[in-house]
């Protein structure tokens, strides 16, 4: 799995962390990424996408929908 936005091509940065004394340290910010099952051209695809576009309605999630049981009046 790469660490990339299907959608809006998300990847990881880098920069440096720097201390109170300043000295500054390598190091890399990393996306929030999911794996999501969505319906695409009425196929379903496991996608990796972050969470900002899940949140912002750009994919649809495949959500199973359970069966219903008839429950008899008490």
């Amino acid at each position: 799995m790469s660490r990339m936005c299907s959608i809006c091509g998300k990847a990881p940065m880098s920069g440096n962390k720097v201390s109170k004394s300043y000295n500054h340290t390598r190091r890399s910010w990393r996306p929030n990424l999911i794996k999501v099952k969505a319906q695409f051209g009425g196929t379903s695809r496991t996608i990796t996408i972050c969470t900002r576009c899940l949140r912002s309605g750009f994919v649809d999630k495949k959500v199973s929908v359970p069966k219903t049981t008839e429950t008899s009046a008490q």
